[in-house]
């Protein structure tokens, strides 16, 4: 007959054991939500049965005359995923970037991002969020507005990667109507950064210098986590 002490420590390792496999099945799901889309054509990406299109956007990116593709994709299912170490275990939709080269009429996808597309969700004081996409002039660009501010990130195609050379984040204060826009320019090495007010004519300007290396597209993690000079993130 078992004691009330080893029918305790029995529930408790049984507990113990049931939480290990919901953590190890959900961290397994969170993985496996995101197939690999790397060498995959638009075709094939576009006729996904578990992903939807969200943004698409098309242009020359490698400067050979033949059309590229960029795409912002989005499960259609939710999973249960955190995503930052101080937020709690939300229900949304994973994002994904991908960029595709045109290689003599067949387009491949040389680049994808599981982390840094902010998700529906993430977008502060709107009820949803949703990118802007496009190819202008060879460069790729990511454009977020939110509410009050809106933030951009541009990539140049470079040794068959997309590096980013310049990102743009600009904010109103509600309450005070003090604003602070920032240019971030990689290839100066420099942050522009002005602040002033909504009503009145006076803004200061800063030069902000910076030596820290740009990142490729496929090395960016979650977006406002990079952190470029004192305060200063992307």
């Amino acid at each position: 007959m078992h004691t009330l002490v080893e029918t305790n420590m029995e529930q408790r390792i049984l507990t113990l054991l049931f939480l290990c496999f919901c953590i190890l099945g959900n961290s397994q799901n969170n993985e496996s939500i995101y197939p690999n889309f790397i060498g995959q054509n638009l075709n094939t990406i576009e006729n996904n049965s578990d992903w939807r299109i969200l943004q698409k956007s098309s242009g020359d990116l490698n400067k050979d005359d033949l059309t590229d593709f960029a795409l912002i994709l989005e499960s259609k299912d939710s999973i249960l995923e955190k995503r930052r170490s101080d937020c709690k275990l939300l229900k949304n939709k994973p994002r994904i970037i991908i960029v595709m080269l045109n290689k003599n009429g067949y387009e491949e996808t040389i680049i994808q991002n599981n982390k840094f597309i902010a998700l529906g969700d993430e977008g502060g004081m709107l009820p949803y969020l949703e990118p802007e996409l496009s190819i202008e002039n060879g460069l790729l660009i990511i454009y977020y507005q939110f509410a009050r501010s809106n933030q951009s990130y541009t990539f140049e195609f470079n040794n068959n990667q997309m590096v980013i050379i310049k990102a743009e984040s600009n904010g109103v204060e509600s309450a005070t109507g003090n604003f602070e826009n920032d240019k971030y320019d990689f290839k100066k090495g420099e942050i522009i950064s002005e602040t002033g007010n909504i009503l009145e004519e006076k803004v200061s300007t800063e030069i902000i210098k910076f030596s820290i290396k740009p990142k490729t597209l496929s090395e960016f993690g979650e977006m406002s986590e990079w952190e470029i000079a004192e305060n200063k993130y992307l």
